[in-house]
């Protein structure tokens, strides 16, 4: 069964005990509460974790011009970005500065590369068929928690949605619904004396 944005609203107000709404644009306290946060949180989950079905690829080609100074090269970032996944081959490290091989700065990568660029990212998702299922819940979740306090004026309930987006996230790492990175450990030379 497909979800809509409504489905989505109608899963955190419950999860507030609140009543449930017919559409996002009524005017009401719920609908606008949760319509006024529902792409800026939606957006801010994805840019959080790789969802299997946010991940997608690109090949950029340079720009004509050239940074001012520290990269060779800049690469126009796609429109529906939200977070890098990899350059290449290469895995990216949420904080660009750490590595330092590359620099996310106004839309742009600026790297010291040819191109075209291949990249892996993570991209806005504003179909909501499209989510996944795990996804759904944990988002709903979310909604609930930040709107808890606003519909409800009850602390408590604010707590017990955290406590269910935590319990939603962790259910999602376990079934793979956000990947991971594969963490390698060097051996040591207790692993060694065993073989």
């Amino acid at each position: 069964m497909a979800v809509s944005r409504v489905d989505i609203a109608n899963r955190a107000l419950t999860k507030l005990g609140a009543g449930r709404v017919i559409a996002l644009d009524d005017d009401n306290q719920k609908s606008n509460t949760i319509s006024s946060m529902f792409d800026i949180l939606r957006d801010a989950e994805l840019r959080a974790n790789i969802w299997h079905f946010s991940k997608a690829r690109a090949v950029l080609p340079a720009l004509a011009d050239k940074p001012l100074f520290g990269f060779s090269r800049q690469f126009q970032l796609p429109a529906d970005f939200l977070r890098l996944i990899q350059i290449g081959g290469r895995r990216c490290n949420p904080r660009p500065e750490v590595d330092g091989w590359y620099s996310l700065e106004e839309g742009r990568i600026l790297i010291s590369q040819d191109g075209p660029l291949r990249i892996r990212y993570v991209k806005r998702v504003e179909d909501v068929t499209l989510f996944d299922a795990l996804f759904v819940e944990a988002f709903a979740c979310r909604l609930a928690m930040e709107s808890a306090e606003t519909l409800t004026n009850s602390g408590t309930k604010r707590q017990l949605a955290q406590g269910e987006y935590q319990q939603a996230m962790a259910q999602a790492r376990r079934m793979n619904a956000i990947e991971r990175p594969v963490v390698t450990t060097a051996d040591d030379t207790w692993l060694e004396a065993r073989r």
